[in-house]
């Protein structure tokens, strides 16, 4: 098993590092390294080499197919919750978007992969996605936005001590100073990128990054050093790099017919202008048309000096629509999030509008039933008052009613020994069924005394309980009981 995910990575290696070149081995690498990682179900190996073949298809300008396998790999990272992978993917689908100027779904995807990068601590992740939002602020022209981006996404790269990194946003901060016509600055920028590229033996930019710097030089007069620039540039410059070409070859051209070289220079600024049909650069058709328009103006063609002045303020009319259009785009999608704001903020009040309702009702129910609950229990209270107020109005009366009940008189002359009054008081209380303890409170007298009055009671009438002793003394009231 772990040979077989070892193969997995060298397919993908082997993918990778057949991009430059060789794309279709590129392609069938990273397709047998799927295929094994299929068969072992091993996730990782199938994401990454679905990944390169991406790439793969990527610069082979089959973006569709490309768009298709990047959602491919961002399906099974999602399915593994494999978070890295999917900011990576995300960040790739976004440039794949780029490459075919669908910039609203590039700064989508850029977007979503900053902010799970955000997420997860990801810095490498949050770099490149700022880094990639600054590419297209900068095409959209929002330079300030761009700058402010690229800023960022290297002071990121300078935390991870990622030289490259750093390399590219040296390179991109170059470009856009160079749109700023911050010539100096450009040249700062594209110096600082030069010395990263030879410091970390990055072959790849050393190209691009000398038709920055001649660029630079050519707009600072210094055209012998821009010259140099941009010939060591265009020969070091690898097929893929279409854009940089055609600025190369626009101010290379004015350079070579300024050296007196017409023809040659006319070939190379031709070549640019027909390369340049091929895109919607606006920048690019500008810059061209500009050199070639000057160009003839140098050689004395008047008449095609002309033709090119007006292309280039057409394209000049187009950039200028283009950014209204973007402005009015931005301003909608600002008052769409404002209203979706209000919208929300008007739910929410709804919400806790029904929310205090329901609390309110709540409260209120709560309310009623404790004053339902108060008052019974003070009905129940005043019953119970009256209640005891009629018991003792009963107790107090009880021996009076006890004596009009029994004649006690009759009772003593069937006793052997007669009761007291005191113990007829005692009688009297027994029979409202009160404890010793409660007669002894009622006749203000210890409980013992209590206690010792019944027990003479009992003696007298010879009874075996209170209730013999209440049936005796009724039996002795009425005569019934005799010796």
């Amino acid at each position: 098993m772990k040979f077989d995910t070892n193969k997995v990575w060298v397919y993908r290696d082997l993918a990778y590092y057949h991009l430059e070149e060789h794309l279709d081995s590129s392609i069938y690498y990273s397709q047998h390294g799927f295929l094994l990682a299929s068969s072992i179900n091993f996730h990782q190996g199938k994401i990454w080499n679905l990944y390169q073949k991406a790439l793969a298809l990527e610069f082979s300008d089959r973006f569709s197919d490309a768009i298709d396998t990047f959602q491919f790999a961002l399906s099974l990272a999602d399915q593994i919750g494999d978070k890295k992978s999917v900011a990576k993917i995300k960040n790739s689908i976004g440039a794949a978007y780029y490459y075919q100027s669908d910039y609203t779904k590039s700064i989508q995807f850029y977007q979503e992969a900053f902010l799970l990068s955000e997420e997860i601590n990801y810095f490498e992740g949050k770099a490149y996605a700022l880094n990639n939002l600054g590419i297209i602020y900068r095409h959209r022209r929002d330079f300030s936005k761009a700058l402010e981006t690229y800023q960022k996404s290297k002071d990121l790269k300078l935390l991870l001590q990622d030289s490259v990194g750093v390399l590219n946003s040296e390179y991109n901060m170059g470009i856009l100073y160079s749109f700023l016509n911050d010539y100096e600055r450009s040249l700062q920028a594209f110096n600082r990128a030069e010395n990263l590229a030879i410091l970390t033996k990055d072959n790849r930019n050393k190209a691009t990054i000398k038709i920055g710097k001649g660029a630079a030089l050519y707009n600072l007069e210094m055209l012998d050093e821009a010259y140099i620039n941009l010939e060591e540039g265009l020969k070091e410059l690898k097929p893929g790099s279409p854009h940089e070409k055609i600025g190369a070859l626009a101010y290379f051209g004015i350079l070579k017919i300024k050296k007196g070289l017409e023809d040659a220079g006319l070939k190379d600024l031709l070549l640019a202008d027909e390369m340049v049909r091929q895109t919607d650069r606006l920048e690019l058709k500008k810059q061209v048309s500009k050199e070639l328009a000057t160009a003839y103006e140098l050689i004395g063609s008047p008449d095609l000096a002309v033709k090119y002045w007006r292309r280039y303020n057409e394209v000049n009319d187009s950039i200028n629509t283009e950014q209204k259009q973007w402005a009015f785009e931005e301003m909608q999608a600002k008052f769409g999030l404002i209203e979706k704001d209000k919208q929300i903020q008007m739910q929410e009040a709804a919400l806790r509008a029904e929310i205090n309702r329901r609390y309110f009702g709540l409260a209120l129910l709560t309310l009623l039933f404790f004053s339902l609950v108060f008052v019974g229990y003070k009905k129940m209270i005043g019953l119970r008052k009256v209640q005891l107020l009629e018991i003792e109005s009963i107790k107090s009366k009880a021996p009076a009613q006890l004596r009009k009940q029994m004649d006690f008189s009759m009772i003593n002359i069937n006793l052997p020994t007669p009761l007291t009054e005191r113990e007829i008081d005692v009688i009297g209380q027994l029979e409202l069924g009160l404890s010793n303890q409660e007669i002894a409170r009622k006749l203000y007298v210890s409980e013992n005394t209590i206690k010792t009055h019944l027990k003479n009671i009992f003696i007298k009438t010879e009874a075996q309980s209170r209730t013999d002793l209440i049936h005796r003394l009724k039996l002795f009231s009425e005569n019934v009981i005799s010796d």
